[in-house]
């Protein structure tokens, strides 16, 4: 399992500095929920060689006449194809049908009780450990202009964290040269994988992604408490058995007051977009 984690951090450090050319690998597995107004496919696979190992994880089509037909239960070969932003899977198809597994994911729940935060609430007071091992708060970034995300460093698939992690990184370098962002703005990513994710694993993926730590910090907090942080930015964070991670993606704005502005869901924003809502946030009312 380490040795495949390794592998599989070696191929996205890749595709966070360059656009490599699409990849396919073999897939099999069975799948565990059918979305078709979304085209994806929660799908509990076997390893799949050379690039993760086993692990339950949603799945887009460019198709949707590819889950036409569909249904949880099913028993799949398909392939995936990786590019360097984004994977989806192709050529999908059933050779069998099974009950689903007695711990079969059939959706996504947020942690418990867990009120999600919205425009014009305050942050919680969640305590944090940086990548240099230091005690920090997300009230420390009051005064600038803060984008919170929810990655972890073995994010398997380039349209998952690997994306998330360059946004940041462009808008990171746009700052330098804009005036009303430059010594404003402050982006924190929150790894929900503490037990792999400590301060040493982060500082060398911040190092990796060039980030400059007086703009962009890393950081995570204990598995219940990161958790339940997550869950009130909307963060669905599900831990299998065998230690991976299935997870959706929101990204919130936060303006100088410590409140929230605004809040980009999934993956389909770019750098631009974040940069338009972080110079909102600046003159948004506190």
């Amino acid at each position: 399992m380490r040795r495949a984690a390794l592998l599989i951090i070696a191929l996205l450090s890749g595709a966070c500095t360059r656009e490599p050319e699409e990849r396919t690998y073999q897939l099999t597995g069975q799948i565990l929920v059918v979305k078709p107004d979304t085209k994806e496919l929660l799908v509990k696979h076997e390893d799949i060689p050379g690039f993760m190992p086993a692990m339950t994880m949603p799945y887009t089509v460019k198709d949707a006449a590819l889950i036409k037909d569909r249904a949880a239960g099913d028993l799949i070969t398909a392939t995936l194809v990786v590019g360097g932003v984004g994977a989806y899977l192709s050529a999908i198809t059933k050779t069998g049908s099974a009950p689903l597994p007695e711990d079969a994911r059939t959706t996504i729940p947020a942690a418990a009780g867990v009120q999600i935060l919205k425009a014009g609430d305050a942050l919680p007071d969640t305590p944090l450990t940086d990548q240099d091992g230091r005690s920090i708060s997300l009230q420390d970034f009051r005064g600038s202009a803060l984008a919170v995300s929810f990655i972890y460093t073995r994010c398997p698939l380039p349209q998952f964290c690997p994306l998330i992690d360059r946004r940041f990184s462009e808008v990171q370098n746009h700052a330098v040269d804009d005036p009303v962002l430059r010594g404003r703005l402050k982006l924190l990513s929150i790894s929900f994988d503490p037990a792999f994710d400590q301060p040493a694993v982060l500082r060398v993926h911040a190092r990796k992604l060039g980030a400059n730590p007086t703009v962009w910090l890393f950081a995570t907090a204990d598995e219940a408490a990161v958790d339940r942080l997550a869950a009130t930015f909307g963060i669905n964070v599900i831990r299998e058995k065998d230690g991976t991670i299935t997870h959706n993606l929101r990204t919130a704005v936060i303006n100088p007051a410590g409140r929230i502005v605004s809040i980009l869901d999934n993956n389909t924003w770019t750098a631009p977009d974040l940069v338009t809502a972080l110079k909102n946030a600046l003159t948004a009312p506190r």
